[in-house]
């Protein structure tokens, strides 16, 4: 029984470590959608989630349970996963359905990674908060130094708004937004610790010019002030953190070193180092004051009548912004859905306009593939064609719709949008049981990830959280944190050493379908040779860049046969992408096959018109050279036909 414990002990220590060290890479080393760090990241939480699994259905460590709950989150994303790959066989671009399943993929170890932890752990819930405000602290520490020492991030010479380390500030608002119930849990038993932690993740989400992510940071702050006894802790600890971090921000507006795009590095370290004195002293006298208010302890009377008034100031507020909405709804909506020429700008202006940049004209275009395709969707990893499709401006294109429901409803159907609020519902219901079911200070810890899961979720309603391993791995694993659970001593499955070779199986499986396309990227990207190039498809047979470069080659060669199979196998992998198209174009037009030329650089123009239809480009000449017609949009004098 002793050599037991000690495997079981053992197991934990790995298992967290292991968790701890994929969650610090994804938020710290991720350098955004960057799918070369997704290959080492992922296969990290892929060890992550198969080894203590592995280890507990061998009998190693202890078992893993799930209730009714759980199960459903597990099983909506994993099922999610699954069809986003059975997505590849009916998608508009399969090798960009496969990259997407690999994500989920990631993510979905995360959460396994998160439920095994979860059913090990003495007290989950508070471990998990105790690590989170750790790991935020570290998070919003290096967010403000990087703007305070211009050496450590150059590229906020071009834009000022705060994004480091996630390298995009709507991600790094989710981060400030989910910290604010974290930091008030914490305020509770460490007034002065929980209090600056609020005052750095308010500074954060306000730093980053985030409407949505300072709008949710107030709506979290809201929602997590009544959590718990200490209610009138918590909201002293919010006044007085929130309110310095509002003052300090005034004084980052007046320093354009630090608010302010494309300053020199000299404005920028100059402002930089009165910043940092800034945020230390404020940071100091938060503390202070904190520690101080920490000694009183007023009556329940005075709490009852401060609680009283706290809500009634609240309600109040809430009354007068219905109001304010219902009256100036239509200039609200008429901001919001007014079509742009181009993103709306990233300087702390952006903070006072109801612009959606280009979001509703994105939302709309994802529904529109949605009724194209109601079951099945567009294929996952899709959006940026149907945004070149149907865009109406050529000055702006995105690979995301930024809404996260919207983009499975377009890109997966009916069944992948079912599959995602399954797990989001499924998750909201085993957390607010685990709150029930637990006392004392799990309880409270559970509550408080709780309401950072919840921003995770709405955050995802306008923003592109799922391109982000950043953002969406952590969360999941705080998500199978709280609903892991222990099982019955006697509930070890039959054949579970079978059970646990397939579960390492599996992520072996996970760490090929990653590195795949990641070694068929590296190889193209250096591809000299035709060997080269075929090794690349070889790697990743979905890859039309590695079919287009083939053609290209073999045609080099004389062998034009070859050549036409080729660019013919690429628009049939991707028959709706305007690219493969053009290619194929461009390879008749250079042979004198102007009808084909011009048939092949039609259907560019079908899926990319903005790109294709240049006056007096290729598919003008093609048009010319074909059925002797020039298009109205070439000019008289530019008509000259190109030579092949």
């Amino acid at each position: 029984m002793a050599a037991a414990r000690e495997r079981a002990s053992s197991s934990v220590r790995v298992a967290a470590t292991a968790a701890a060290a994929a969650v610090f890479c994804a938020l710290f080393l991720a350098d955004g959608p960057d799918s070369g760090r997704l290959v080492w990241i992922g296969a990290l939480a892929l060890a992550a989630a198969a080894l203590p699994l592995a280890a507990a259905l061998a009998g190693l460590a202890p078992a893993v349970s799930l209730d009714r709950a759980g199960r459903v989150f597990a099983g909506c994303l994993a099922g999610l996963a699954v069809w986003m790959g059975l997505s590849t066989l009916w998608s508009l671009s399969p090798d960009a359905s496969w990259r997407t399943t690999n994500q989920t993929l990631v993510y979905v170890a995360f959460a396994a990674a998160g439920i095994a932890l979860g059913a090990w752990l003495p007290q989950p819930a508070l471990a998990g908060a105790r690590a989170a405000a750790v790991l935020l602290a570290a998070l919003y520490g290096w967010a403000l130094l990087a703007k305070c020492v211009p050496a450590l991030y150059p590229d906020y010479g071009r834009i000022a708004r705060l994004r480091a380390p996630l390298g995009d500030g709507n991600m790094l608002a989710l981060f400030g937004a989910a910290g604010v119930p974290v930091a008030l849990w914490l305020a509770s038993a460490r007034r002065a610790a929980g209090t600056v932690l609020l005052y750095a993740a308010v500074l954060v989400a306000l730093l980053t010019y985030s409407r949505y992510g300072v709008a949710l940071a107030v709506l979290a702050g809201v929602a997590g002030i009544p959590v718990g006894r200490d209610r009138v802790e918590r909201l002293v600890a919010a006044g007085l953190g929130a309110g310095a971090a509002v003052a300090v921000f005034g004084a980052a507006l007046a320093l354009p070193g630090i608010s302010s795009d494309g300053e020199p590095h000299g404005t920028r370290a100059l402002d930089g180092g009165v910043f940092a004195a800034i945020v230390v002293v404020a940071a100091a006298l938060v503390a202070l004051a904190a520690a101080r208010l920490a000694r009183l302890d007023p009556s329940p009377a005075t709490r009852r009548r401060v609680e009283r008034w706290a809500g009634l100031a609240a309600a109040g507020a809430a009354v007068v912004l219905v109001v304010l909405a219902a009256v100036f709804a239509q200039r609200l909506w008429h901001s919001f859905a007014n079509p742009v020429s181009s993103q709306i700008g990233s300087e702390s202006a952006r903070v006072a306009s109801l612009n959606s940049s280009n979001r509703w004209r994105w939302w709309r275009e994802e529904w529109s593939a949605f009724t194209g395709h109601p079951l099945l969707g567009t294929g996952a990893g899709t959006f940026h064609l149907t945004d070149l499709r149907l865009r109406d401006s050529g000055l702006v294109t995105t690979d995301d719709p930024h809404n996260v429901p919207l983009r499975f409803l377009g890109e997966l159907g009916i069944v992948g949008l079912l599959l995602y609020l399954g797990a989001a519902a499924a998750a909201a219901a085993g957390i607010v049981r685990a709150a029930r079911a637990r006392a004392g200070e799990e309880a409270a810890a559970v509550a408080a990830l709780g309401l950072a899961l919840a921003v995770f979720f709405l955050h995802a309603v306008a923003n592109w959280d799922w391109l982000y391993l950043a953002a969406c791995g952590p969360f999941l694993l705080v998500a199978g944190l709280l609903l892991g659970r222990p099982a019955a001593p006697d509930a070890a499955p039959a054949g579970r050493r079978i059970l646990a070779l397939a579960a390492v199986l599996v992520a072996l499986g996970g760490v090929y379908s990653l590195a795949a396309p990641w070694l068929a990227d590296r190889t193209l990207a250096s591809a000299v040779t035709l060997s080269a190039v075929k090794s690349a498809h070889a790697y990743d047979p979905l890859n039309t860049e590695a079919l287009l470069t083939w053609a290209t080659l073999e045609d080099v060669d004389g062998n034009t046969l070859e050549a036409a199979k080729l660019y013919e196998d690429a628009t049939a992998l991707e028959p709706e992408t305007s690219e493969v198209w053009y290619e194929l174009g461009q390879f008749y037009y250079d042979h004198r096959d102007w009808p084909r030329a011009y048939d092949a650089l039609s259907k560019a123009w079908t899926y990319d018109r903005y790109t294709v239809g240049v006056p007096c480009g290729l598919l003008d000449q093609a048009r010319h050279k074909a059925i002797g017609v020039w298009a109205p949009s070439c000019p008289r004098g530019s008509r000259r036909a190109a030579s092949p």
